[in-house]
């Protein structure tokens, strides 16, 4: 009676281990060829704070990027990021065309984990990234 009670116990323990780091039903982006749309949709957000964009294009060095504060659970959220061909985050002169994101998400508690790393492949025209060029030195 006593392995059968500890089983159950740790089959509870296990279950809610997994309902806590399962925040994302699916984090995806994509390069459409002029900007990279990002969109994650949510479970269960009853302990979310905020969501936080990051991304990345050379290290692990992330940059943040924007907040969304949470909508309700099973929401779709997207975000558009206009800039990524423009700049490195490090250097200031895009090198690279790979970018990886990730959400930082802050719970009410104030505690913090990670989704995981995506990774998206972006293919600017010349002509594009040279007028986006000239547009930032004006900023």
């Amino acid at each position: 009676m006593k392995v059968k009670t500890v089983f159950i116990l740790i089959l509870l323990a296990t279950a809610s281990l997994f309902a806590v780091d399962n925040i994302l039903d699916s984090f995806n982006a994509r390069s459409d060829g002029k900007n990279i749309i990002i969109d994650w949709r949510s479970t269960d957000e009853s302990n979310i704070g905020r969501y936080e964009l990051e991304r990345t294009n050379s290290s692990n060095n992330f940059t943040y990027l924007a907040a969304q504060s949470p909508k309700g659970s099973y929401f779709t959220y997207k975000y558009v990021d206009e800039e990524a061909f423009m700049k490195d985050d490090n250097t200031g002169t895009q090198s690279k065309n790979i970018y990886s994101y990730r959400i930082k998400i802050v719970k009410k508690d104030n505690s913090v984990s990670y989704s995981n790393i995506i990774t998206v492949t972006h293919n600017v025209s010349g002509i594009r990234r040279t007028w986006g060029m000239i547009k930032e030195m004006f900023r």
